[in-house]
């Protein structure tokens, strides 16, 4: 089955990871490539502004990457109605190399499972008397497996399952009684008439044509209500073919295990390591067959293909993602520890946005990315270069931002200042919120770093909240064994960043910003430091380098 490429943002996403994931997936679907975006985590009321702005839905949520059956290639469904002979069965398993076969009703429906196994099971209990399977089947299956033609229906057909062979030198012996019994004869006329005279509920005339069959035998057969089939099979086959004539359904298995499409390839496998079938059938949410699993498939499937925009750290990235073949790369931000079995398209610039990229991309494939696209990617530049402001920005955003500008026909700088206005102040926001809405996850130099960042426009509400932010910090760093949290609370009009950290190693950060910070009402201050990726993290790696040295 195939499974569209995901393209996903990190975690905790910010305007440039949903809407470089939208476009780029708008980019892809004209290329031909049959994709869809997910996000990792709820949008902000910022992003939300941009999306609505240009009437775009977020992408679908997904916390966890878990491959599914319907994900993966499985064999196609095998089936055979209930009414099937297991003659029938046995010949589809062996013209299509499978070892079972399902039984549907007319809807498709699975009823059961044979296995090839089972047959040979069953016609191998008919041997030690078993016969209760053939008193049970049909005769109009009889005349199917042994090619024959039905002459006379049986009157009131309830065999005991016998069958019996009439044979010419014992058939004059009184004690040879046929009662109720199948009865294989030859085109003698005198074995015919003893079967059926002494209570043959059928018999079936080998090597025969309908015209050897006497009008005498005819209409004995109607008297006693004995039926009459007639093959060109010699006695033998007949015997030997006549008990594959059991309808499937009365040694299919009913208890079965079998998963649903939906099922993760993890479940399957904690179900499969505790039983001991060779294969197992798939249905979907009405019961209908959609195939079989068996073990290789869960070892020997590809995986879903992933793209990653704006981060390339695992622990930014969708939980699960060693299930994913990451397929391609495009960032903005220090190289991660995403690692691949085969080479991959890596794109990363220093540039101010993963939007900024992707319009470039748009360009080099001669596409011009609609009104729409163009005003979510601008939104976006606009958002992580703070409005041109952000010392990550290049020349190439702000060019790259006028183009878009045009294309969307907005005009910047209100576009700009509705998008922070957006953002809201921190009196609206509780205190996770603030934490945790744009909150990613660092290895710097073998330290567990987090740092979270909010962009404000008034700084008012900073100074009442500072302790509850210390304190939900602390116990963040605390349960997730942070050596280092910090909040960045940026202030966009002041062009400067309020910071609280916390952790053990938090003396790291005053490492890092020494003689930079400044008090203001009992909170640090560090003007002109608005870049997590390009100031912050930076920084700390250094003041890392430079405590382990002492």
């Amino acid at each position: 089955m195939n499974h569209p490429i995901l393209i996903t943002g990190h975690r905790n996403p910010d305007s440039d990871s949903i809407c470089a994931t939208l476009a780029y997936a708008d980019l892809k679907t004209q290329l031909g490539f049959d994709v869809l975006p997910i996000r990792l985590g709820n949008i902000n009321p910022e992003t939300q502004y941009i999306l609505n702005r240009f009437k775009f839905e977020p992408p679908r949520l997904m916390h966890k990457l878990e491959t599914q059956i319907k994900d993966i290639t499985i064999d196609e469904p095998l089936t055979v109605p209930k009414e099937a002979t297991i003659k029938e069965a046995w010949d589809k398993m062996s013209n299509n190399n499978r070892k079972a076969v399902a039984i549907v009703n007319d809807s498709e429906q699975i009823l059961g499972i044979a296995t090839l196994g089972k047959i040979t099971d069953t016609l191998l209990s008919l041997i030690k008397n078993d016969f209760e399977l053939m008193a049970n089947t049909p005769y109009e299956n009889i005349a199917k497996v042994i090619w024959g033609n039905v002459l006379i229906e049986p009157k009131d057909y309830k065999p005991s399952g016998i069958i019996s062979i009439s044979s010419g030198v014992l058939v004059e012996k009184k004690e040879i009684g046929f009662k109720d019994k199948i009865v294989l004869v030859s085109t003698r006329e005198h074995s015919q008439i003893k079967a059926i005279e002494t209570g043959a509920v059928l018999i079936v005339v080998c090597f025969a044509k309908e015209e050897q069959i006497t009008q005498k035998v005819r209409d004995l057969a109607l008297e006693y209500g004995c039926g009459i089939i007639y093959t060109t099979l010699d006695m033998f086959s007949t015997s030997q073919s006549i008990t594959q004539a059991i309808p499937i359904e009365l040694i299919m298995t009913e208890e079965l295990v079998l998963f649903h499409n939906s099922d993760t390839l993890a479940e399957v496998k904690g179900v499969i390591n505790k039983s001991r079938y060779r294969t197992y059938p798939v249905v979907d949410s009405s019961n209908k067959l959609e195939g079989f699993l068996s073990r290789y498939h869960l070892w020997n499937h590809d995986k879903i293909k992933l793209i990653l925009v704006d981060h390339n750290e695992s622990n930014q990235s969708i939980e699960g993602i060693e299930e994913a073949e990451v397929i391609e790369i495009i960032d903005h931000h220090r190289l991660g520890d995403i690692e691949t079995n085969t080479p991959v398209m890596f794109r990363n610039e220093i540039i101010g946005s993963t939007s900024s990229i992707i319009t470039k991309m748009y360009k080099e494939h001669n596409i011009t990315p609609s009104k729409e696209i163009s005003g979510i990617l601008l939104g976006a530049i606009l958002s992580d270069t703070m409005n041109f402001n952000s010392p990550t920005c290049t020349q190439q955003d702000v060019d790259l931002g006028h183009e878009l500008a045009q294309l969307a026909d907005v005009d910047i700088q209100e576009y700009a200042n509705e998008i922070f206005n957006a953002s809201v102040s921190l009196s609206t926001k509780s205190i996770d919120e603030v934490v945790l809405t744009d909150f990613k996850e660092f290895d710097i130099e073998g330290y567990d770093v987090a740092i979270s960042q909010i962009n404000v426009i008034d700084s008012d509400k900073v100074f009442e909240i500072k302790d509850d932010i210390s304190e939900y910090m602390t116990i963040l760093c605390k349960d997730n064994n942070y050596d280092l949290g910090v909040v960045m609370i940026t202030d966009i009009n002041d062009k400067g960043s309020y910071v609280i950290t916390a952790g053990p190693s938090k003396q790291i950060f005053d490492y890092a910003f020494e003689g930079e910070k400044t008090k203001v009402e009992d909170l640090e201050f560090i003007q002109g430091v608005l870049s997590r990726k390009k100031q912050v993290i930076p920084n700390i790696a250094y003041a890392i380098k430079k405590f382990k040295g002492r």
